[in-house]
């Protein structure tokens, strides 16, 4: 009977010591910019992969350190920022986890309030490959293992093709005939225990991973090749890459820990956070919590201005009782 490999990567990422937790510290000022910090430790080969990349490039200060005592590994990255941060914006690929932030100061004339918004971009595990988020919900399921790798692909084939609409025209229904052949080959494949997979590369460092099987898809575009244009099954394997990789970061974030902390001026005013420790606010998760959906940190505060407040009270009372003055002249003169 075969390994169910994916089972056994899922399973895996729950035991393993060897992950990565990243605490990502943002404190506001008063004039609105911020100062914002990521520190990730974990192992070598985890802490240095493409799961959570952290910002390396101007205007960022970048280190990082090695203990010897445990092999532990730190990378921390800082800046100070203001307004939006984006991340690893969407026309650099769907595989990078993006995680922007906002921040606005509004000034009013009695108050300033502040804004903090953070959002972790769902991975949409749950559309794209159904299947991968039954086992991730349940590692104790390992039934549906036969048919998620070809899940997985599929779909990279799926998005492959539609990102190669534009640079070569072909019927849509040659493409639904292309898809369904495809799954046809690999449900086999699968059934038989000969699809390409997860934990047969002999490399170390890429084992547990993902990989595009050129050719055999080569082999199984054979059939369409005189209705296809030049070079599209070229451009299609490379299409799929940034589907494959993406694939490949859901899973490594699955053994990822993350805390947020921030601070902001003046008084808390409205947050969504797990937690306050003095005037922090602290949220901890982990890829459950984006796996499918965006996950939203917010928080906001207000300072008063109480010497603007105190000369509205008075000179509104002044003139309440001008008012009053006049008024009762008025009436004793009628």
């Amino acid at each position: 009977m075969r390994i169910p490999k994916i089972f056994f990567l899922i399973l895996l990422s729950f035991f393993m010591l060897n992950c990565v937790e990243t605490l990502i510290t943002v404190n506001v000022f008063p004039d609105g910019a911020y100062h914002m910090k990521f520190h990730s430790e974990g192992d070598k080969k985890d802490i240095f992969d493409q799961d959570f990349p952290l910002p390396t490039e101007d205007p960022w200060l970048y280190e990082t350190n090695e203990s010897e005592e445990d092999s532990v590994y730190s990378i921390t990255s800082q800046s100070v920022l203001s307004g939006a941060t984006v991340f690893h914006p969407s026309n650099k690929g769907p595989a990078v986890q993006r995680h922007p932030i906002v921040v606005n100061k509004k000034e009013k004339l009695l108050f300033t309030s502040y804004d903090l918004l953070k959002i972790f971009k769902g991975r949409g595990v749950s559309r794209k490959y159904p299947l991968l988020s039954k086992i991730m919900n349940n590692t104790s399921s390992d039934s549906i293992d036969l048919l998620v790798e070809t899940e997985i692909i599929m779909y990279c084939l799926r998005m492959g093709m539609k990102d190669i609409r534009n640079k070569f025209s072909i019927k849509e229904l040659t493409e639904e005939r292309i898809l369904n052949h495809f799954k046809g080959v690999f449900y086999k494949a699968e059934e038989e225990g000969n699809l390409f997979g997860i934990l047969n590369n002999s490399s170390e460092d890429k084992k547990n991973e993902f990989f595009l099987p050129k050719s055999l898809i080569e082999t199984n575009f054979r059939p369409f090749i005189d209705i296809l244009p030049n070079n599209y099954v070229k451009s299609c394997i490379e299409a799929m890459k940034p589907y494959v990789n993406e694939a490949n970061i859901t899973l490594g974030l699955n053994d990822d820990t993350f805390k947020f902390a921030c601070t902001l001026p003046g008084q808390i005013t409205h947050s969504n956070a797990d937690s306050t420790s003095n005037d922090t606010l602290w949220w901890e998760f982990s890829l459950e919590k984006f796996i499918d959906e965006d996950f939203v940190i917010e928080a906001s505060s207000i300072i008063y201005f109480q010497n603007r407040i105190q000369r509205i009270i008075v000179g509104s009372a002044l003139i309440i009782l001008l008012g009053l003055i006049l008024i009762s002249k008025q009436r004793k003169v009628s």
